[in-house]
């Protein structure tokens, strides 16, 4: 492993992300997951612009539930975590791409039943920044089919339930509070 901090000095033709210290690798991986969110705004804002927002809502969906299938699948393998629980989903989670973007608290109250907790979340910040009113729905709808996607990866019966959603929660600190279970 190598020990640059920044890419300053002259060209390298063997340069690979292993010639970076772990503190810059972490900073590469960081900004790759702000960059991740970004693509998917700006590819959001491209399709409600040519086909409105119900359109571009579907195309959304269709996207990251194939997304989602694909990146859990790989991340469960790359890190071994087995199981059909809520403990399983939740390790899944604290890895997933868009985990890097949001503040996030994982209560485990037993194998089968947790709390998922949002403290941060720029995707809220920005529709609110937007001022279209999107922020109202955006949990109700867009996110109860994300969690329902997340969760039928590990087990069909898990569900995710909404504690708090905004608007409600909209300047409390708190962006969302999901209850997530399985029989």
């Amino acid at each position: 492993m190598g020990g640059m901090t920044d890419y300053s000095g002259e060209f390298r033709p063997d340069l690979t992300w292993d010639s970076f210290s772990a503190e810059m690798r972490l900073k590469g991986l960081d900004l790759y997951r702000k960059m991740f969110l970004a693509v998917d705004g700006f590819w959001y804002l491209a399709a409600k612009e040519r086909f409105g927002n119900e359109i571009a809502m579907e195309m959304d969906l269709w996207v990251w539930e194939r997304h989602m299938r694909y990146e859990l699948k790989r991340l469960t393998g790359m890190f071994n975590i087995t199981g059909s629980d809520v403990e399983a989903f939740f390790k899944a989670s604290q890895l997933m791409a868009w985990t890097g973007n949001i503040s996030m608290e994982l209560e485990l109250l037993s194998k089968n039943h947790g709390i998922m907790r949002t403290t941060s979340c720029p995707t809220i910040d920005a529709l609110v920044k937007e001022g279209e009113g999107r922020e109202r729905d955006f949990c109700r709808v867009i996110e109860q089919r994300m969690m329902d996607f997340q969760t039928a990866f590990f087990n069909p019966e898990m569900t995710a339930v909404p504690l708090r959603i905004p608007p409600e929660t909209l300047g409390s600190g708190l962006y969302c509070e999901w209850e997530i279970k399985c029989p």
